[in-house]
């Protein structure tokens, strides 16, 4: 996956997802004193947003036919792309650009560098937040109770808890203060925060996550609220103790503690005991959203599948297998074609082996060498001819490129151009699997464009 991809395909559906659910909870939802569905909404609403990638993929990948496995299908190892356009230039991948000069970089890749440097940065805030957890948890006074570990710090500042651990001044705290507490434990409240504490790290760069953490911990003191005045408290003797609580500091950020920003809303909660009607209507509402939500992604996905696969040329594929059969696939029919062909001696051709074959000088030295051969035939320009021609070829026992097969054609001469800059190749080191030379495939795609759209990463050749 390159840096243009993670960003478009993962990172931006999963924050425009966040950001849409958020803004739905807060017209629909927020106002609502149901807080157990609150609590399951904006969970939910993550880990669609989390998911949402991989099902537009899955969907995709099943709208155009699977064509993202087409490296299992060609039957070899697919190389880097190489895209050659009309006016004499070959545009190279982000990959390529990168194995061809290591000084320059694309605007994506400077983005994604940008985006990694954040989610460090927020690692490290995550750990340095649990680290203190941690080390209060060591360096202080502990009590085993049924449901829960009391930990006694001895410091100013209010209860709270963390996990199965609830963490007091001192051992003189009210029986409502350990009620409330015990309440965070017993509804798992703490691993609702390292989730969206997880989610912040990945969309560090997205304001509307942290929404999502406070939300989440307001709903956790409105429930322990709830759950203490079941108990029988008396609701003003519990009001007034928060009051007296309210000036605790959160300790770590992580953690349920009481808090002055809540108090109000807190009390407020309290003293409503009725239930917002109509929830199943807002439900229905929602739907439309998350079916939006999935075809956009799915359609981008389609679209980028489409787009790598660069035109609507039926597509035959012929994968060889290792005792001489060759099977024909075409991905655009579910019929598939099974052709016998003699093969004297038996020769394994492996896709994956101990020691992988090298071009001499490596990978750069190839792409290098392919760019100044390649040529977009003048034929081609004049009939309007472009799309991706697959080549495949074997790396023979003794290096020699050999079995040079088109395996897919777009005509105009390219297929032609393409076979001779591939036959033209020295030999390679060839691979190894135990201890012994082998043949080993690979698939190579030529992309001829017409039109060079991606300016930035366009190599002049001649």
């Amino acid at each position: 996956m390159n840096a243009k991809e993670l960003i478009i395909g993962h990172l931006l559906p999963i924050a425009v997802a966040i950001m849409v659910l958020w803004l739905v909870y807060r017209l629909l939802f927020r106002n609502s004193n149901r807080l157990k569905f609150n609590r399951f909404y904006l969970l939910t609403a993550m880990l669609f947003s989390l998911a949402l990638p991989l099902i537009g993929l899955l969907m995709g990948t099943e709208l155009h036919q699977m064509v993202s496995m087409k490296q299992n299908l060609f039957g070899g190892i697919m190389l880097n792309e190489i895209t050659v356009t009309a006016n004499g230039t070959v545009v190279l991948s982000e990959t390529e650009l990168a194995t061809a000069t290591r000084l320059h970089f694309t605007l994506w890749q400077i983005l994604c560098g940008i985006y990694l440097i954040g989610v460090g940065v927020m690692t490290l805030l995550f750990l340095f937040k649990v680290g203190k957890i941690v080390a209060l948890i060591l360096r202080s006074p502990k009590e085993k109770r049924e449901g829960y570990t009391a930990v006694f710090t001895g410091r100013d500042h209010g209860s709270f808890s963390f996990l199965h651990f609830s963490f007091f001044p001192n051992e003189n705290v009210a029986p409502d203060i350990v009620r409330h507490e015990l309440s965070h434990i017993r509804h798992n409240h703490s691993v609702d925060i390292l989730f969206a504490e997880t989610m912040m790290i990945m969309q560090w760069f997205n304001p509307f996550i942290y929404l999502y953490k406070k939300e989440l911990q307001s709903l956790h003191e409105y429930q322990a609220d709830r759950d203490v005045v079941a108990t029988g408290a008396d609701k003003k003797n519990y009001m007034m103790l928060i009051l007296q609580q309210c000036t605790a500091v959160d300790f770590s950020g992580m953690s349920n503690n009481f808090s002055l920003i809540l108090t109000k809303k807190r009390i407020k909660m309290i003293t409503r005991n009725e239930k917002n009607k109509r929830l199943g209507w807002r439900l229905l509402a929602t739907l439309p959203v998350l079916a939006v939500l999935l075809i956009a992604n799915t359609k981008v996905s389609a679209q980028e599948m489409k787009s790598d696969e660069g035109d609507n040329t039926p597509v035959t594929v012929i994968r060889a297998a290792t005792d001489g059969d060759i099977t024909t696939y075409d991905i655009n029919s579910t019929e598939n074609l099974h052709i016998r062909i003699s093969n004297p001696n038996n020769d394994s051709i492996y896709q994956q082996v101990d020691v992988m074959p090298e071009f001499p000088g490596g990978e750069k030295a190839m792409m290098q060498f392919i760019v100044d051969n390649i040529t977009y035939p003048q034929s081609a320009k004049d009939k309007n001819i472009q799309g991706k021609v697959y080549v495949s070829f074997v790396v023979e026992k003794d290096g020699s490129v050999d079995q040079v097969k088109v395996m897919r054609s777009i005509g105009g001469g390219c297929d032609e151009e393409a076979v001779r800059v591939v036959k033209a190749m020295p030999k390679w080191v060839p691979g190894k699997k135990d201890g012994k030379n082998v043949r080993v495939n690979y698939v190579l795609p030529f992309v001829f464009k017409l039109n060079n759209e991606e300016n930035v990463n366009q190599k002049d050749v001649r």
